[in-house]
């Protein structure tokens, strides 16, 4: 069974472009760097990306869109990075960044949809190799900013695959895609969010998340891709930092 239209719909709202501002009235947007997902945890709201995208070495404002046809910003607060080691392992390539709370009612953002962790966790390792994968992201080629008119736009896309199995390094998968869209690179699917479609018997279908895309090339037709436990940690990490 393929997966229906009415599951990826419902997911691809909760994904967005990760846009970068410049501070200038007259050029608002420089680029795109990324994707990332809004997710609701522990009755908080968060943005999830991968740590490079952000460029934290030479951090710039970022924003991210309420929905695919607001113009309206998602309110973010503080970004919280795993710390970095010696090693540089890749487990440690996430950034979570707080949705600012008292606006998150506020009827700019108020149509922001969010992924819920609580019903999107589900199993998915004992059926992986039978299951069938999609991630959705911002490909940096299929976006483009014209300055004259003032014009952004970010085509979000849909790539399909299969579990080619656990990666050498920690807390890592590796995916094969199906169909890499005639993309040159992968470059601006960084922190997009990675599901698998998990059919079971006696159960309803329904989509799980699995983690978060790494890096990728379309000539190796790999994608690898961060474990959900790790965004987990990291969101329980922040939680406690909070208290």
């Amino acid at each position: 069974m393929s997966i229906p239209q009415y599951a990826i719909d419902r997911l691809a709202p909760c994904v967005q472009p990760l846009v970068f501002e410049t501070g200038v009235e007259e050029a608002l947007y420089s680029s795109t760097r990324g994707t990332v997902f809004l997710v609701g945890y522990e009755r908080r709201s968060y943005v999830l990306t991968a740590r490079h995208a952000l460029q934290p070495n030479n951090p710039m404002p970022i924003c991210v869109f309420a929905s695919d046809t607001s113009d309206k910003l998602v309110p973010l607060g503080k970004a919280f990075y795993v710390p970095p080691s010696p090693d540089g392992y890749d487990f440690e390539d996430l950034s979570v960044i707080d949705i600012d709370p008292r606006w998150i009612t506020h009827p700019d953002v108020a149509g922001a949809k969010l992924i819920n962790l609580d019903l999107s966790c589900g199993k998915w390792e004992e059926c992986a190799h039978e299951a069938q994968f999609f991630i959705l992201g911002y490909p940096e080629e299929r976006s483009f900013l014209n300055y004259e008119p003032l014009e952004f736009r970010a085509d979000r896309v849909i790539l399909l695959g299969r579990y080619a199995g656990p990666s050498t390094l920690q807390h890592h998968h590796v995916l094969s895609v199906l169909d890499n869209l005639s993309l040159t690179t992968f470059s601006g699917l960084s922190g997009a969010p990675v599901f698998a479609w998990i059919e079971l018997p006696m159960q309803r279908p329904t989509p799980v998340l699995c983690g978060m895309v790494l890096r990728g090339s379309p000539q190796s037709g790999l994608i690898h891709f961060l474990d959900r436990d790790v965004l987990l940690d990291a969101l329980n990490a922040k939680c406690q930092l909070e208290h």
